[in-house]
């Protein structure tokens, strides 16, 4: 029922949201005494942190997402096209990579026959997020599953404001040069007023894509024909 996912969603949301009030009590607020070389350390990790309740967020959403498409018991050709899609390219992989071993390729057409032949299968909760959700990734995502995608120019994110497109083109940057240990913490300067930034950032997102997916899932979006532009045509 869309009241139980709009209950779990929010679950999901409020959890987060007390994640990031923690972080920010712990590091933040002289709460512990820590040293200026500490700070710097737990500062600049904050980010990472923050990230880590961003993607979490994002995989458990849209797998709450795909378990109310499942409960709706729709035969998957009924689903839009290109939630056909996602579910076809992670159920088989050889689509993505079509084997040259003639055994392989007949395991793919077996495999091929019974997909079609049931067409009952629920659809495929693997969500791909390339461990960087940006602003990119997460369109893909939307518009994978029939849902409006952000504008790169959104609420307060809008112009002449920085923009949603910049603003996670950032936090993206600030996560990886801690994360993957490119530059030494000194050089990341996060501050209180820095993670504050991020902090609304990922709850304005989180909220946003929440009434995303009821507006899908009210509409029927996941039914829905998609409509291609002329580039889709083109190729």
């Amino acid at each position: 029922m869309i009241v139980d996912f709009d209950r779990l969603l929010q679950y999901e949301i409020t959890e987060r949201e007390s994640i990031m009030f923690e972080i920010e009590r712990a590091l933040f607020t002289g709460r512990y005494d820590l040293s200026s070389k500490h700070q710097n350390i737990f500062w600049a990790h904050s980010i990472s942190m923050l990230y880590s309740v961003w993607e979490g967020f994002v995989q458990n959403g849209f797998k709450l997402y795909v378990d109310e498409l499942n409960s709706y018991n729709l035969n998957i050709f009924e689903f839009c096209p290109k939630i056909v899609i996602h579910h076809m390219e992670n159920s088989f992989k050889q689509l993505l990579d079509y084997p040259s071993k003639e055994g392989a390729k007949m395991k793919l057409y077996q495999n091929l026959k019974n997909f079609y032949l049931a067409s009952n299968d629920p659809i495929q909760r693997i969500i791909n997020t390339e461990s960087n959700v940006g602003f990119n990734v997460i369109n893909t995502l939307l518009q994978r599953f029939g849902l409006e995608s952000f504008p790169e120019h959104w609420d307060k994110y809008a112009y002449p404001n920085t923009n949603l497109k910049e603003s996670l083109a950032l936090f993206l940057k600030l996560r990886n040069e801690v994360s993957h240990g490119s530059v030494s913490y000194s050089s990341v300067i996060i501050d209180q007023n820095g993670y504050n930034r991020f902090k609304h950032l990922v709850r304005d997102l989180m909220y946003e894509i929440r009434k995303k997916m009821m507006d899908g899932l009210n509409s029927q979006a996941y039914k829905g024909q998609v409509q291609l532009s002329a580039a889709d045509n083109a190729s």
